[in-house]
């Protein structure tokens, strides 16, 4: 098996990408540790790291390929310095899997613990909490898999992370270590091996419910826009102006449809923001639609530049405006510069406009639109799953999480729908239902069961309406009121590991019984 090891970790590697690229492959997530698991018998933990980095640099050499096309479109550095920043970022998101084999090899040498528990709660602590540029969960890949996103309106995505992680140890034990992996004798495997089936079946009881009673027979009616800007955004279209965009062209037959609501993606409509003139003529073109209105630009206030959602009410007021939370790393802020002002500014002014000072919002945004509560969120906000549990909690039946995006920077890439894949968790753990706008798509309604309801064309210009059903219930879930219980076990339950590593390296020092 030790020849076998580099070819095993690398044939890891290429089936947890998989899915990520093409998500009717989301099997393959399920077993997708089961070759790194078997590489890694007897090995020592340095080995432990290295073929776990093996399988990392497959995983995002892969499922992340897109880096290359958003540093193309975001700063243009030429062939050589593009490629030796998408190397330096797979290098660096390998190291959660090269991190994540270390420390279990680690503590299951030190804790004698089943690699039952210890591995399930070491992927879950590891994908949830490793800083990472672009943060992604191993349950994102499942957005297909209903069956197995219903429970998450109870645990969040990470306990379905450790669902995934626990089934590939079971396969593991079974099919490579024969003598306890005797399906008959293996009486701790039979009991760990409940707990999918009970998630499962859970799930499938759950999709059940809200494909059937999960809603009341209120509907809304909505509107979006898909502009297919390029990076950057671009000058008005002919025939438009900034008073008269091209977005609010495409939206006067969702209003001639009956839309309440229009949205548009986040396309940078920084002039409402900037000149009083420009913000006027919108207001009163909303006027005109009778359709209220949520758009996004970046808002200037007292020095300090904010990414900002606002809602443009149908009798032409200004409603209410949001600004973003969690901000993107080195796209809107540049991480351990922003205590060097000066030495930030220089380094942006060497990397590219698209490195922008942008400050934080402080509280999460709630439009009132005719009858409907639009719970803004903008771009990666999505990807947070405490973000959007806490904008949720204390809401109504009549919801809508609303997420503007602009991945125009990725270009015709993978990430546009792996970005939307994760929107799809955030429906079902809130049980509300979402509206994801993506300047260039491919964007979606997702019901509170994940289910699409409509999922728009990538890469074309359109507008779209639909009537999206209220939730029956105005109760939030179980996830939105307490969205970090299951992540303080698995914290806790690392800590006693830790803990008992270090009680056996002590004993193991000081007393010789022990040796």
């Amino acid at each position: 098996m030790a020849r076998l090891a580099v070819p095993l970790a690398a044939l890891s590697g290429v089936l947890l990408a998989l899915p990520f690229i093409h998500g009717g492959l989301f099997p393959l997530t399920w077993v997708a540790f089961v070759p790194l698991l078997a590489a890694l018998r007897d090995a020592s933990p340095g080995r432990a790291y290295r073929l776990g980095l093996i399988c990392g640099l497959l995983f995002y050499g892969l499922g992340a390929f897109w880096i290359v096309e958003f540093l193309q479109h975001l700063w243009s550095p030429g062939p050589v310095v593009t490629t030796g920043l998408a190397l330096l970022f797979w290098l660096y998101s390998a190291q959660l899997p090269a991190l994540l084999m270390l420390t279990f090899q680690l503590l299951r040498r030190r804790t004698g613990w089943s690699a039952l528990l210890l591995f399930p709660v070491l992927a879950s602590l590891f994908f949830a909490r490793f800083p990472m540029l672009f943060q992604a969960q191993l349950g994102e890949s499942q957005s297909l898999f209903l069956t197995a996103l219903q429970p998450l309106a109870w645990t969040g995505v990470h306990a379905l992370d450790a669902v995934i992680a626990l089934v590939n140890v079971l396969l593991y034990r079974w099919l490579f270590r024969p003598s306890r992996g005797r399906l008959i004798k293996d009486r701790a495997g039979l009991a760990a091996a409940a707990v999918p089936v009970l998630w499962l079946g859970l799930g499938s009881v759950l999709l059940h419910h809200w494909d059937h009673h999960g809603h009341d027979n209120a509907s809304h009616r909505v509107g979006f826009v898909q502009e297919n800007t390029p990076p950057g955004g671009a000058s008005p279209a002919p025939g438009h102006g900034f008073a008269y965009p091209r977005a609010l062209a495409l939206s006067e037959p969702l209003a001639r449809a009956g839309a309440d609501l229009v949205v548009w993606p986040e396309t940078g409509f920084d002039d409402y923001f900037a000149h009083p003139r420009v913000a006027a003529a919108l207001r009163r073109s909303v006027a005109g639609l009778d359709a209220a209105l949520i758009f996004q630009g970046m808002q200037v206030e007292s020095g300090e530049q904010f990414n900002s959602a606002a809602l443009i009410g149908r009798d032409g007021e200004e409603q209410g405006r949001y600004r973003k939370i969690q901000r993107v790393a080195f796209g809107e802020y540049l991480p351990l510069l922003e205590a060097f002002p000066r030495t930030g500014s220089r380094v942006r002014e060497q990397l590219g406009g698209f490195f922008s000072k942008v400050s934080a919002g402080e509280r999460p945004g709630r439009f009132a639109v005719a009858g409907l509560e639009a719970l803004p969120l903008i771009c990666y906000e999505a990807l947070f799953p405490e973000l959007v549990a806490g904008a949720a909690r204390g809401g109504g039946a009549a919801e809508l999480l609303v997420v503007l995006s602009n991945n125009a920077w990725f270009g015709a890439s993978r990430q546009p729908y792996q970005h939307l894949n994760a929107s799809v968790l955030r429906a079902v753990e809130n049980r509300r239902p979402l509206l994801h706008v993506i300047n260039n798509g491919p964007s979606a309604v997702v019901l509170p069961s994940g289910r699409r309801l409509l999922q728009s064309e990538y890469g074309q210009e359109a507008a779209y309406w639909v009537d999206i059903p209220a939730t029956g219930s105005a109760a939030d879930s179980f996830f939105t009121r307490h969205p970090t219980l299951f992540l303080d076990l698995i914290l806790l339950l690392t800590a006693l590991a830790l803990a008992r590593a270090m009680i056996g390296v002590i004993a193991y020092q000081r007393w010789p019984a022990f040796r």
